[in-house]
C-alpha cells in the first residue's frame, strides 16, 4: 500500500481545516460591534419617558406629596409633564404664579433619572423652567437634546397647547 498517498490527504486535510478555522477567526473577530447608545442620550430619553408616562399617584417624591396636602395638584391620574403643563399655563395666563412651583417640581423630577454630574436644561415653548449647570454648554464635549409635544386639558372644551417641551443634557 502506497503510504505517501495518505501523507498527502491528511496534510490536505490539516491545510484545508486550518484555512476553514482562521477564515471563521477572522470573520467572526472583524466584525464591527456596535456599541450601546450614548449613555447621555440614554438619559435623556429616560428622562423624557419617566415624565411622559408616570402619573403623579405613581411618583413617590416628597415635594410632589405636599403640591398633592396643600391642592396644588388636583388630578392624581395626569403624568408629570400634564401636571406641568398645567402649571405653565396658570402661570402664563396669570392666574397664579407658580414659577417656583415648577423650578422644585422639576428638581424633584429630575433628581431621580439625572446623576447630579450631568448639566441638563429643561424648557416649554423656549421659556427655560430648570436649569443646573455643572459645566458651560461651550465647554461641554457632548451635548443631547430632545422634544416632546404636550397638552394641557382645560376643561371638557378648551385644550391649551401644543406646548414645546424640550430638555437638554450635557456633559
Amino acid at each position: 500500500m502506497d503510504k505517501r498517498g495518505a501523507y498527502f490527504f491528511v496534510i490536505d486535510a490539516l491545510i484545508g481545516g486550518s484555512i476553514i478555522f482562521i477564515g471563521l477567526i477572522l470573520i467572526f473577530s472583524s466584525r464591527v460591534t456596535k456599541t450601546e447608545s450614548n449613555p447621555t442620550l440614554s438619559l435623556v430619553n429616560d428622562f423624557v419617558t419617566v415624565i411622559s408616562t408616570t402619573q403623579i399617584r405613581s411618583f413617590q417624591g416628597a415635594y410632589v406629596q405636599s403640591l398633592l396636602d396643600d391642592g396644588n395638584i388636583t388630578d392624581r391620574d395626569n403624568t408629570l409633564l400634564e401636571q406641568l403643563t398645567e402649571f405653565y399655563w396658570l402661570n402664563q395666563s396669570g392666574i397664579r404664579d407658580t414659577t417656583a412651583i415648577m423650578d422644585n417640581y422639576l428638581k424633584e423630577i429630575s433628581k431621580t433619572v439625572i446623576p447630579d454630574y450631568r448639566s441638563i436644561s429643561i424648557s416649554l415653548n423656549n421659556t427655560r423652567l430648570y436649569h443646573t449647570q455643572s459645566l458651560l454648554p461651550e465647554e461641554a464635549g457632548l451635548g443631547v437634546g430632545t422634544q416632546k409635544i404636550s397638552f394641557y386639558r382645560i376643561n371638557t372644551t378648551h385644550i391649551y397647547g401644543p406646548v414645546l417641551f424640550e430638555v437638554e443634557v450635557w456633559v
